[in-house]
């Protein structure tokens, strides 16, 4: 009975007097995302941004007006991702409108934001080094005639597109 006792003890106090070091709990920091903002001077450029806070700021600080319903739009579309652009349609210092879409491949490049196949335009395509209006012209015409790319190495079913190219375009591109 007394061992019982003894060992209960040793039990509870344990916490006590072992005092175990735990690592802190680790909450990741949210990633900075750069986005293009334009259609006014006084917001126009890159901005980078971690959330709806940071570009609500930035239009507060342009002393540009944002209507509640507007505010609620730009909260549901999934803007706030790496190399998203937002041109602002504004009448008298007010915002009447927001379009989203994607910054040009060539500014993506220099930023070192990853590209994404499926979201490459004719122009994206012309500013890949390598790629000339014809063979851009190609991969248009393969996107139209055969649906959607489903990954970078579908790329290869475009004449003139082998495995030498897309390991010289790799870097540019993300794993999606």
């Amino acid at each position: 009975m007394l061992l019982m006792l003894g060992l209960a003890l040793y039990d509870l106090s344990r916490s006590v007097l072992l005092r175990e070091e735990r690592p802190a709990l680790v909450v990741p920091a949210p990633q900075p995302v750069r986005i293009l903002l334009s259609g006014a001077p006084q917001v126009g450029g890159i901005h980078q941004i971690n959330d709806a806070d940071d570009l609500f700021s930035a239009i507060n600080l342009a002393n540009l007006h944002l209507s509640a319903d507007l505010r609620l739009e730009l909260l549901k579309v999934r803007q706030f991702e790496d190399g998203k652009c937002l041109k602002f349609q504004i009448v008298r210092d007010e915002i009447v409108a927001v379009d989203s879409g994607w910054m040009p491949a060539a500014m993506r490049i220099a930023l070192a934001i990853p590209l994404r196949v499926e979201r490459m335009t004719r122009s994206d395509w012309d500013d890949l080094p390598g790629v000339g209006p014809s063979l851009a012209q190609r991969i248009m015409q393969d996107r139209q005639i055969n649906g959607e790319f489903g990954s970078f190495a579908e790329l290869t079913r475009v004449k003139g597109i082998g495995s030498r190219r897309l390991d010289r375009w790799r870097p540019f591109f993300s794993a999606h």
